[in-house]
């Protein structure tokens, strides 16, 4: 009893020292959601030492907090800082300095891109580009492709040019040549080389086979990488992206976003997933979680059991129509099983990429599996994209307290080429959003950057309405059946989002004590139709009370 009633003091004591506190500014005259568990809104909110103080009246915190400067919101709404539940930040800041591909219809649209480049580079340099889609590509476009196309706009530079998916490198000959491959050289186990029907490459490199390009291209200096991940992390937050959980980090990366951190050059927060096997892998189940000064936190293993439906990587129960019919998976179900024994032992939490339905009942039962034997200490095991879901797997969600981790985007896309890929009854377990969040109560959301649209709220309108951009193609397909409410979909951002990644406490919604992570929007999208979505702009992205991100329209510094 006495034991209680010194937390009973202990609280008060805290609550009284928060309330003392005098903040560094006030942001006032806005619609404030808080995503609290009320849905309380407030017109102001006082910040002081990155953290939230009070929320409030305008008026109120004004005169309670005199001799501090004031933002004024202009009546724009607030609502928590975005929490992606997936995004490869060092691939995304890479790819920021080379050619953007992603809106390129043809090859001849390619081509002339390319062109402009070449014409200000110098001899022998570097030219990369990233995003072309082979689904925007014509077949007689797909034929031609060939590192003879790339030739006719330079033989002088060195050119590869990478796809949407990060699956496909394709290269011009002097890239080819380097790589010192030949027709005759064997495909690595998870990839192949591109050879034509007369048994000439191609100077296309499938998957691991990229890997050739990958080693003959010029490594940048650390100081060259840093600078990629600052320009990254500042165009995350003009999106409204305050935090990033990613599953594509090596020590080597780590370490230069510690140094980051180290140099208050990293602004964003950063949950690592550690590949569940390897020396990483080794060194944290020895060391521990780890929470590096408040930004970078490392408490999840993850593998990938299989990969994207649309190049036939998912695995499925039901064979593809064309080869390779059948998906071998990157990790079986005995790396699964070993992933989560030792996480669950050494309190880590579990995420395991599946997108097929074969995926997802082979990671359930890994899951199920393990937990005969042991009991997680975080709970909170994640499944990453469920694309596809068998019915007799749906409660087995809820069963095991899996949190189902979506990808919109990625699963419109699927839902409509499902028919040119395999039987088509595999449309009716695909995207399934509102039947997993009714079952499991929460989904949390990633934007799978920089593969897909970095938006959250594109994203967030692909999920309340159903609907993908194109308004052909929802005439064919669409996914209305399975959406989900604005607020349910801005949660899987924000407060779910948070639960998910384990740092609920400190983020996810806009409380006293909580990290004041905040975006300001152009328009209320609580109080519209979703369409609004598509024509609401990020005002500002406000990270720890400081403004870091501020597109010059919305707010108005005043002194007082």
């Amino acid at each position: 009893m006495k034991s209680i009633k010194v937390i009973i003091v202990l609280i008060f004591c805290l609550f009284l020292a928060s309330c003392s506190k005098k903040p560094d500014v006030i942001y006032v005259n806005g619609k404030i959601y808080t995503m609290d568990k009320d849905n309380n809104i407030a017109e102001a909110i006082a910040v002081g030492e990155g953290k939230i103080i009070a929320l409030g009246k305008s008026s109120e915190l004004k005169e309670k907090y005199s001799s501090v400067k004031v933002v004024d919101l202009q009546g724009k709404t607030v609502v928590p800082g975005f929490i992606d539940a997936e995004g490869n930040l060092m691939e995304f800041s890479k790819q920021l300095s080379l050619i953007d591909l992603r809106n390129a219809e043809s090859l001849d649209e390619i081509v002339k891109l390319v062109s402009a480049r070449v014409k200000t580079a110098k001899p022998d340099e570097w030219i990369g580009g990233f995003g072309w889609d082979e689904l925007n590509l014509s077949d007689s476009d797909l034929e031609k492709l060939n590192y003879s196309i790339l030739d006719q706009v330079s033989t002088n530079q060195y050119i590869y040019l990478v796809n949407s998916l990060g699956n496909t490198t394709w290269v011009n000959k002097k890239v080819l040549d380097l790589t010192k491959v030949t027709k005759d050289t064997p495909d690595p186990e998870n990839g192949s080389i591109g050879i034509d029907d007369k048994n000439n490459l191609t100077g296309l490199f499938y998957d691991d086979a990229q890997e050739f390009v990958i080693k003959v291209l010029p490594q940048p200096t650390e100081q060259q990488v840093m600078s990629n991940i600052q320009r990254g992390t500042m165009e995350l937050l003009k999106y409204g992206i305050t935090e990033v959980n990613d599953a594509n980090i090596t020590e080597e990366g780590l370490n230069v976003y510690k140094k980051m951190v180290d140099d208050n050059r990293f602004p964003i927060c950063l949950d690592v997933m550690v590949n569940g096997k390897g020396p990483m892998f080794e060194k944290y189940l020895a060391s521990g979680p780890e929470n590096y000064k408040d930004r970078i936190n490392i408490k999840c293993f993850h593998l990938e059991y299989d990969g994207y439906f649309e190049t036939q990587d998912a695995a499925m129960e039901n064979d593809y129509t064309e080869e390779p019919k059948r998906k071998t998976p990157y990790n079986d179900e005995f790396d699964l099983k070993d992933m989560c024994k030792k996480a669950f032992e050494k309190g880590f939490q579990v995420s395991i990429k599946a997108v097929g339905d074969r995926a997802v009942n082979a990671a359930l039962n890994a899951i199920e599996s393990v937990s005969k034997e042991v009991k997680s200490k975080t709970g909170r095991t994640r499944i990453e994209y469920i694309e596809f879901i068998s019915p007799n797997d749906i409660p087995r969600l809820k069963q095991f307290e899996i949190i189902p981790s979506l990808r919109p985007e990625i699963s419109l896309t699927d839902k409509s080429i499902v028919p040119d890929l395999i039987n088509p009854d595999n449309g009716k377990n695909v995207g399934l959003w509102s039947t997993l969040l009714k079952q499991n109560g929460m989904v949390i959301s990633g934007t799978d950057f920089p593969y897909h649209s970095i938006n959250p709220l594109i994203q967030m309108y692909y999920m309340s309405t159903g609907l993908s951009l194109d308004t052909a193609d929802n005439r064919v397909s669409n996914n209305m059946g399975q959406k989900l409410t604005l607020m349910d979909a801005l949660k899987s951002f924000t407060t779910w989002a948070a639960y998910g990644a384990m740092v609920e406490n400190d983020r996810g919604t806009l409380e006293p004590g909580k990290i004041a992570d905040m975006v300001v929007l152009s328009n209320d999208i609580l109080s519209s139709d979703p369409s609004v979505l598509l024509k609401t702009a990020v005002l500002m992205t406000i990270v720890r009370g400081e403004v870091l991100y501020d597109n010059k329209k919305p707010a108005a510094y005043l002194n007082r």
